[in-house]
């Protein structure tokens, strides 16, 4: 479910690609998470609204492994007949790195309105990893609505690996970052300080068995983490304008007399700061305010940090609408 994050921020501001089929490319697809996640974001939670009305998926997954892939056709084909979604499923056994290499000639990836990637770039090279999302950026480049969605795990080398292909991607020209920042230029922030990385840390129901095998392996403490890149080939700021939109990087940090959560944007990452006898009804939304948040705020920052006035108007927004509460049956 860590797809329904960047598949959310997508649909709240309407930037879901709009074409039906939705065609999309799963690179390093496995045993298809990233395509039975999307599946499930894309239908919206039972009895809810969906995420596109009226979907349906023709997609390519393509993994070196055709035993992982053969698991993937099924699962996928079964989940979405169980959610109603029609879905076309073509496997293609093929190294990412060189599958990536033929989209130049439109082989065999051709074109897409969605690539995915989940876990895939952090066993690549640097410069092989930068190959197969730039090459992905021009798959999308027909689909005027097209995004190259990127999952990868919450850890500190890995993220701040994909901070660093977000601001070789900016450098060179080949694309431009939808989510998670705010911030639309390079560097990013969280390169500043080589202890330091920018990831997700989202608040996830599992269902039973799935709990008890978390539970046994000791692989999950209640919090489903990632870090996430979302790209356009044509530019959209994650939320519209209106004021200057900070992205909140991590846990709010609430001590005697005051607030403090740490906001990243244009201006670079910032302590915003509430005085508890600071507080009005124009401000108070800072109080609510979690990771992965943005608050739109309509004054800008002194040198050490921001400090909200009791006149200083903040909104709060949370891109994806609402955080995944995860699968509400046993998908196994």
């Amino acid at each position: 479910m860590k797809i329904a994050i960047p598949v959310g921020e997508l649909a709240g501001r309407g930037a879901l690609p709009a074409r039906r089929p939705l065609r999309v490319v799963d690179l390093g697809a496995g045993c298809g998470a990233m395509t039975l996640g999307l599946i499930a974001a894309l239908a919206g939670p039972p009895g809810g609204a969906p995420a596109a009305p009226s979907i349906s998926l023709d997609v390519l997954a393509i993994d070196r492994d055709a035993a992982a892939l053969s698991i993937a056709e099924a699962a996928i084909r079964e989940l979405a007949a169980r959610l109603g979604v029609p879905a076309e499923i073509t496997t293609r056994t093929a190294d990412a790195v060189t599958a990536a290499r033929a989209a130049a000639t439109r082989a065999p990836l051709g074109e897409a309105d969605l690539v995915v990637m989940g876990s895939l770039l952090n066993e690549l090279p640097a410069p092989q990893a930068l190959e197969v999302v730039e090459q992905a950026l021009r798959v999308i480049a027909g689909a005027p609505d097209g995004a190259v969605i990127i999952v990868e795990p919450a850890l500190r080398e890995t993220s701040r690996a994909l901070h660093e292909l977000r601001d070789a991607i900016l450098a060179r020209g080949a694309g431009h970052v939808f989510a998670p920042c705010t911030r639309r230029g390079a560097p990013c922030t969280a390169l500043a300080d080589p202890a330091d990385w920018c990831h997700e840390d989202r608040p996830l129901q599992l269902p039973p068995r799935t709990a008890e095998l978390a539970r046994l392996t000791h692989l999950r403490d209640g919090g489903m983490k990632l870090s996430y890149l979302v790209l356009r080939a044509h530019p959209l700021a994650l939320v519209p304008e209106g004021g200057e939109a900070w992205r909140v990087v991590g846990v709010p940090r609430p001590e005697k007399g005051k607030l403090e959560v740490i906001g990243c944007g244009d201006r670079g990452r910032v302590p915003i700061r509430l005085l508890r006898r600071h507080r009005s009804a124009g401000n108070r939304p800072v109080e609510r305010a979690a990771r992965g948040d943005v608050l739109v705020i309509g004054a800008a920052p002194g040198p050490q940090r921001l400090e909200l006035e009791p006149e200083t108007p903040v909104e709060r927004r949370e891109p994806a609408l609402a955080r995944p509460p995860g699968p509400t049956s046993d998908p196994s």
